[in-house]
């Protein structure tokens, strides 16, 4: 299992981000990097004091066969999105939902990543990730 820390792509807080509101979004491109099953990539960077109200993966390119991943943090990889699909429709879009552990978002008091942990190889996958936030300082 390897680390892929992703974190300095496109991901970048607004300027007038502080006590608002405001979204994240990574495009993950994993047409060269060829990551395998259970690798642990670092998608997103949250700020200390920061709630994440809501966690999306949308699919912009399939990966061409059966794929999935997870979406969370380093105490549970699958607490933000428990399953995405990595091989629908592109354009489809996987929202955390009550069922996954941080049902209600969850508070950050220290710096974070969102991790993104694909179940299968994934050598076609473009995927954006987009984390709602809510500053809290």
């Amino acid at each position: 299992m390897a680390t892929v820390d992703l974190t300095g792509g496109q991901s970048a807080i607004p300027f007038d981000g502080l006590n608002k509101l405001y979204r994240i979004k990574n495009r993950l491109d994993f047409t060269a990097l060829n990551v395998s099953a259970s690798d642990v990539v670092h998608a997103v960077k949250v700020k200390a004091n920061t709630h994440v109200k809501q966690v999306y993966v949308k699919l912009i390119a399939p990966e061409g066969s059966t794929a999935t991943c997870t979406v969370g943090d380093a105490t549970h990889a699958n607490g933000l999105i428990a399953t995405a699909n990595l091989n629908g429709t592109p354009g489809s879009i996987t929202q955390s939902t009550i069922g996954d552990t941080y049902a209600n978002g969850c508070i950050y008091t220290s710096d974070s990543d969102i991790l993104f942990v694909p179940a299968n190889n994934l050598s076609h996958t473009v995927a954006d990730i987009l984390v709602v936030c809510q500053d809290l300082h």
